[in-house]
């Protein structure tokens, strides 16, 4: 559990310090720390499990996974949704303001189509979007790697 802290509050540091740089990480971008960082605690969750205890089972494998997988996309949510709401609080209203120049280019009503995209684009609904996303991702790499570590891994732990 304190690994996965600490691969969370890296994960907030590195995107922190990117806004910082003025180069503020997109979203889409940004996923592939967050699914290398998911792996690696995932990784490590079950290494540590086989070492503490060499018999544990593929069943015990994956809940530990799951549990570390679960927690570092909880504290992704409450950060995300801190991040898109104190520190670019602005990412929403632009985004928005794009989307409804290009509907009112096409001929849609302006007021119909900014009250569709602020009711969808706010930072609660991008923090959960990507909380369940990550929570996929991980469940999908705790089996992969509970599977690793089952069949492949377990020969190398040390008794």
């Amino acid at each position: 559990m304190l690994f996965t802290l600490f691969a969370a509050m890296a994960i907030m540091a590195l995107r922190s310090v990117l806004f910082s740089m003025g180069r503020p990480a997109e979203g889409t971008e940004f996923m592939l720390v967050h699914f290398l960082a998911i792996v690696t605690v995932i990784y490590v969750a079950d290494a540590r499990m086989l070492r503490a205890e060499p018999r544990s089972g593929f069943p015990d494998l994956l809940r530990e996974g799951l549990r570390q997988a679960a927690l570092y996309s909880l504290l992704m949510l409450g950060f995300l949704w801190f991040y898109y709401t104190q520190i670019e609080s602005g990412l929403f209203k632009a985004r928005i303001a794009e989307r409804v120049a290009m509907a009112v280019a096409e001929g849609q009503p302006e007021a119909l189509v900014r009250e569709r995209m602020e009711r969808f684009f706010t930072p609660f609904n991008y923090a959960t979007i990507t909380f369940f996303a990550l929570l996929a991702v991980g469940a999908a790499q705790t089996f992969v790697i509970g599977l690793l570590h089952h069949k492949v891994m377990r020969r190398y732990v040390r008794h």
